[in-house]
């Protein structure tokens, strides 16, 4: 009889430990995992990247993605509703521009979570065509 509680015991022991691994994390809809972006530019799909970094001081937060080849980077600041102070695209979808607050050009914000949710307009020029200015829109979701 205790040879039968000993098999017992040792079976409800290895079936506890042998749960399923927890599953994938799911952002709520409208967010991203953090560290990860995903970018149009001109109506065209400039990819996803996971190589977000985000630095805030007080109440600006920088972000930062891609290289100097290619990437974006943006200033928002939440000091009372959130803005976005400036934001820079190099060679996204074959535009190079940038909005800065007060200068043209408009650009809005909203955040689910952690992910913002940026958009519109930049000036700039196309990259296959850099003699001429033009307008670029964007529209950016970026995970801090």
């Amino acid at each position: 009889m205790n040879r039968a509680w000993a098999v017992a015991a040792a079976v409800l022991a290895v079936a506890g430990c042998s749960s399923s691994p927890p599953p994938e994390f799911q952002p709520p809809p409208g967010a991203l995992v953090p560290g990860t972006a995903q970018m149009t530019v001109n109506g065209r799909d400039a990819g996803t990247t996971q190589s977000v970094q985000c630095n805030t001081i007080g109440p600006l937060t920088m972000i930062s993605t891609g290289d100097q080849a290619s990437g974006l980077t943006a200033m928002v600041s939440n000091r009372e509703d959130l803005v976005v102070r400036n934001l820079g695209i190099n060679d996204l979808g074959g535009f190079t521009g940038s909005y800065n607050q007060g200068l043209g050009g408009e650009a809005n914000v909203s955040m689910t979570g952690r992910t913002y949710d940026i958009n519109g307009t930049a000036e700039g020029f196309d990259t296959d065509n850099p003699s001429f200015r033009t307008t670029g829109t964007f529209q950016v979701k970026i995970a801090c």
